[in-house]
């Protein structure tokens, strides 16, 4: 009988396990559990970074696409002097306008000469911001002469301009577009009226003695600008929100002044450029104008700690921030376009 219980005793004993074991057990486990959970949140980092680094290259890709378009089809069925213009910074993001399409359906039209007549004088030599109330020639106001305008701007259903209230405008004088262009914004409009506040450019002087009579005429234009705080970066078209977290802006421009067929050393026809003049439109001549050339650099929504080059991108003539890496990942995008209607009066 003893012999059994102690048998059976030490049978038991033999069953289980001895805490050295148990030690060794839990420590395995334990070196297995911390790999595999900084194997999943190295994943999940990666997979968050990876999503973030598409969506701002949908973002940058989709806005330039855009921008490409507009670009190529400013001009359409108006003067060249109305077509292109912008303000130029080396501090910020540059602002971009071009010639809007959409209240235009040329129809029969083939002169090219579309806009609306200003009644009212420009004043030379104004600072920005100013705001103009301008007074349209009503026979002009329609811009394509359908009989309909295309903007209703105080949303009774019936649309009562051309011109878009918040939209861009671009001003110029069609007998003389040597003087340069005006572009702003429009704050109200009427069939006959418009208030705009001019942001960049103007015309220059009128010179009775050499220049045609004036004819000065406004367009609508689409808006392109950086607006909001930095850390937000709004790009906006005539004040909507096309992308978020977008750094930055850039605009130059490229003219055959001389008419030689080439582009030039970079002061004399490239402003906007690293080497080039301030681009100021009311010094330059759209009939010139031969290509566009605009950067964009989009980052990421969050940063990423572990990334330490994620600095400020610079293109063109923009002087970057001060500040040093900031963990955000960046995208950028850099075109050349040929607006294809200007210089070609009437082109479709």
């Amino acid at each position: 009988m003893m012999a059994r219980r102690h048998m059976k005793s030490r049978n038991h004993r033999q069953a289980g396990f001895t805490l050295v074991e148990l030690m060794i057990a839990a420590t395995l486990l334990s070196i297995v559990m911390v790999a595999t959970f900084e194997s999943l949140t190295r994943q999940h980092r990666t997979s968050i970074v990876t999503e973030n680094v598409i969506e701002v290259q949908q973002n940058v890709r989709a806005v330039a696409y855009l921008l490409e378009r507009e670009i190529r089809m400013a001009g359409f069925m108006v003067p060249n002097a109305v077509s292109v213009c912008g303000v130029d910074a080396t501090a910020g993001s540059d602002q971009l306008f071009v010639s809007e399409t959409e209240p235009i359906v040329p129809d029969d039209e083939r002169a090219g000469d579309l806009g609306a007549r200003v009644n009212t004088a420009w004043p030379t030599g104004n600072p920005w911001p100013t705001t103009f109330i301008l007074n349209l020639d009503p026979t002009t106001s329609d811009l394509d002469g359908d009989g309909s305008y295309f903007y209703d701007n105080d949303g009774n259903g019936v649309s009562e301009s051309d011109f878009r209230v918040n939209g861009g405008f671009i001003l110029g004088d069609l007998a003389n577009p040597h003087r340069g262009t005006a572009c702003g914004m429009v704050r109200a409009a009427t069939a006959n009226q418009v208030t705009v506040v001019q942001l960049g450019g103007n015309l220059v002087a009128h010179n009775a003695a050499s220049d045609a009579p004036e004819e000065i005429i406004i367009v609508p234009a689409a808006h392109y600008a950086i607006n909001g705080a930095v850390a937000t970066g709004r790009l906006e078209r005539n004040g909507d929100l096309l992308a978020q977290g977008v750094d930055d802006l850039q605009v130059s421009y490229f003219f055959d002044v001389d008419d030689d067929g080439t582009i030039d050393a970079p002061a004399a026809e490239e402003p906007g450029t690293l080497g080039g003049l301030l681009y100021d439109a009311e010094d330059w001549d759209n009939t010139s104008l031969k290509e566009v050339r605009f950067s964009l650099v989009v980052r990421t929504r969050a940063t990423d700690l572990e990334f330490t080059q994620g600095n400020f991108v610079t293109f063109e003539n923009r002087v970057a921030p001060a500040g040093g890496a900031d963990g955000f990942r960046r995208r950028s995008i850099i075109a050349t376009v040929r607006p294809r209607n200007i210089a070609n009066s009437g082109a479709i």
